[in-house]
């Protein structure tokens, strides 16, 4: 609001002119900043739609009530900070993407009944995923080669590179944070994750977050060590989680839900492919994880494939519904970290898993050995694995809208493990899967801020 005030006659003088020109400047300026920002509309007082059309260069901020839209790659660029208010819904259009470039950063923190959106700019009802392309956050964590560098960016572009020896270092924070719809496909076979994090250290904050109905994978770590806690990833076109290029970050309470008939896997990593052995190696630690899927997909699920020279430790989990391999170790080289301790599995529990229920490792005999011969089926079993008729889960859990998420406590041939002790853990989770059983008529910490639209 611009206030003119009128200045007497017997006081304006010989200075009336350069008030007058002042004045008119500042009118100017005033109306060219309404241009660029553009609001559209107002769905509450004080609240507009702001078209993105430009990158961020300095620190900046998106404020609660209003919906920002990316028109098409929005780079945070070094040195800026983008701060969102909670409540704030961005909208991105085909082709578009926010990218926060190494040496940027972004504070995010949204609540549980005010959780900051990321979703489609097409209206409700007509969203699929892919309509947009998704959240890349780049740092300068280290790697197993030089430099990594972004999908989807030019290679000339150096706002696409990622990586570096800053093992602490942040990329900021994303907190009750929603991705919805992301993955723009753009070219072949080449699209851009829900949740990109690429080089990311582990001053790096990622809890309560969700990636929804992502046409390519949901999360996707390349190296660095950034942690995950309270997330959850439903309905991804390719793998819930996928990590590569020396990840060693921790992960607890998570949550993977493979949609029936599409989807890849569960868990998919990796190492390198060019250099299975190279340092730092993917070395991820995972306790209290729920994966879902259901068994009569048409298409095979794995709960995990395990590749090109990763490690990882993976504790309390519920793996249950994948009508393919619960776990598959996919090469020599991964199975080999088994007997170094650099591979290890406890307190697994596995329920209707396989193309009839059992048979939960596939034969890898003759041709189909592609794993040294490892043997899966005598290493997955009690006591560090136990298959089970129950879980204490409802059956269709993740179809239900919301997902019944939290199981019945019951009696179990397996027991729980203790999560390690520091400051990251809750040591108190000796539990299976993300949840405390028999808690279902508590607030489960997905309430409030997740959501499972289909368009």
């Amino acid at each position: 609001e611009v206030h003119v005030q009128a200045i007497p006659a017997s006081s304006r003088g010989s200075n009336a002119q350069p008030v007058l020109i002042i004045g008119a400047a500042l009118i100017a300026i005033i109306g060219l900043a309404w241009l660029v920002l553009k609001p559209d509309t107002a769905g509450s007082e004080g609240a507009k739609t702001v078209q993105v059309a430009s990158h961020v260069q300095q620190n900046t901020r998106w404020e609660a009530g209003n919906t920002y839209v990316l028109e098409g790659i929005t780079f945070v660029e070094p040195g800026a900070k983008l701060t969102i208010d909670a409540g704030v819904t961005v909208k991105g259009k085909p082709g578009s993407a926010l990218v926060v470039t190494r040496g940027a950063s972004i504070f995010a923190r949204g609540s549980a009944d005010a959780p900051i959106v990321f979703t489609s700019s097409k209206p409700v009802g007509t969203r699929s995923a892919g309509d947009w392309g998704g959240v890349v956050l780049l740092g300068d964590a280290p790697l197993n080669r030089q430099t990594g560098h972004v999908e989807g960016i030019a290679e000339s572009d150096a706002r696409g590179d990622f990586g570096g020896s800053n093992t602490e270092g942040s990329c900021g924070l994303l907190e009750y944070v929603r991705i919805e719809f992301a993955g723009y496909e753009i070219s072949r076979d080449n699209e851009l994750n829900g949740l990109t994090l690429g080089g990311c250290g582990s001053g790096t904050v990622i809890r309560y977050v969700q990636v929804h109905r992502g046409l390519d994978d949901g999360i996707e770590m390349f190296g660095g060590n950034v942690d995950l806690k309270y997330a959850v990833v439903s309905g991804a076109g390719d793998d819930a989680v996928d990590w590569d290029l020396g990840w060693q970050g921790r992960a607890q309470f998570l949550v993977v839900m493979v949609y029936p008939n599409i989807g890849d896997n569960g868990f998919e990593g990796d190492n390198d492919g060019k250099a299975m052995d190279a340092e730092p190696r993917s070395q991820p630690t995972f306790f209290n994880v729920t994966m879902l899927a259901e068994p009569t997909s048409s298409r095979v699920h794995r709960g995990m494939t395990l590749r090109e020279g990763t490690g990882g430790r993976f504790a309390n989990f519920i793996i249950s519904g994948f009508n393919g391999e619960a776990v598959d170790l996919r090469d020599g080289p991964t199975a080999r970290l088994i007997d170094s301790g650099d591979l290890a599995f406890q307190s697994i529990l596995l329920h209707d898993n396989g193309p009839d229920g059992s048979n939960i490792f596939a034969d890898e005999s003759g041709e189909a050995n592609d794993d040294e011969g490892f043997p899966e089926a005598d290493y997955f079993a009690p006591p560090r694995v136990q298959a089970v008729s129950t879980t204490g889960l409802l059956a269709g859990a993740m179809l239900r809208d919301p997902p019944a998420l939290v199981p019945d406590a019951i009696d179990l041939p397996l027991a729980p493990s203790r999560p390690p002790q520091d400051e990251f853990w809750d040591e108190g989770a000796r539990y299976f899967g993300a949840f405390r059983p028999g808690t279902a008529k508590a607030t489960p910490w997905t309430a409030g801020w997740t959501a499972y639209p289909q368009k």
